[in-house]
């Protein structure tokens, strides 16, 4: 009779088998969203690493533009590409221009028909 009186303790709830299914599910759980949470921080490393690089060419070309922006400020680099562009001369300076075969042969192939008669569709 001394065992209807008796109390369970906290080790028995916590060691039964409800309790024990319980703190699975919560660690099942708890698994899932950390590893979501893992993926996140992977793709978003990705996209750190890509805005980088992105960074790096736009910080190229900001340099190369600057160059042609210097170089076209200078008369010489206008005159320069004025030439390269249109072609053109300057008064008193001589032209040469060749001309290349470039005319390429074409051969047209002819089928020769024998022309019927009109009578004869009829």
């Amino acid at each position: 009779m001394a065992g209807f009186g008796k109390k369970k303790t906290i080790t028995e709830y916590l060691y039964s088998k409800v309790a024990v299914v319980i703190l699975l599910v919560v660690v099942l759980f708890l698994s899932v969203s950390v590893f979501e949470r893992y993926q996140v921080e992977r793709q978003m490393a990705e996209r750190k690493d890509e805005a980088l690089e992105h960074k790096e060419e736009l910080i190229v070309r900001k340099k190369m533009l600057e160059e042609k922006v210097e170089y076209l400020g200078a008369e010489r680099g206008v005159e320069a590409e004025i030439r390269t562009n249109f072609d053109v001369a300057k008064e008193g300076e001589q032209v040469i221009i060749l001309v290349g075969d470039t005319a390429k042969k074409e051969t047209i192939a002819t089928t020769t028909k024998e022309i019927q008669p009109w009578y004869v569709f009829w």
